[in-house]
């Protein structure tokens, strides 16, 4: 099975990726000051999956010629694991203190 791509900035996303979410990870691409926390679910439903490992870190991009979003566990971390971009129902700071809520899928649920 052919995996798809949808390719802004230089950067492949999941075909079926948000316009929203790939604006976020975009935005927050090699940005060491903004932890993200990821929520993955099913992008038809917006039913969250309750993943709860590996779903926080810094936004990254593969090197490569298929470069991907990665997610980076540590500011001084070099890689980290693909993104799910497709996947994605909600997106939101891992610090409250830095304001919470940036992407919610338009049915999510827990």
């Amino acid at each position: 099975m052919e995996i798809k791509y949808k390719v802004v900035d230089g950067t492949s996303f999941s075909e079926g990726t948000p316009s929203k979410v790939i604006e976020i990870l975009n935005r927050f691409m090699h940005k060491r000051n903004a932890r993200l926390r990821l929520f993955y679910g099913d992008r038809v439903t917006g039913r969250d999956w309750g993943e709860v490992h590996d779903v926080t870190g810094y936004i990254g991009r593969s090197s490569g010629t298929q470069k991907i979003p990665l997610l980076i566990a540590k500011s001084g971390s070099t890689g980290g694991g693909g993104i799910l971009t497709n996947a994605i129902v909600r997106i939101e700071y891992a610090n409250k203190k830095d304001g919470g809520l940036l992407y919610k899928h338009p049915k999510y649920h827990k």
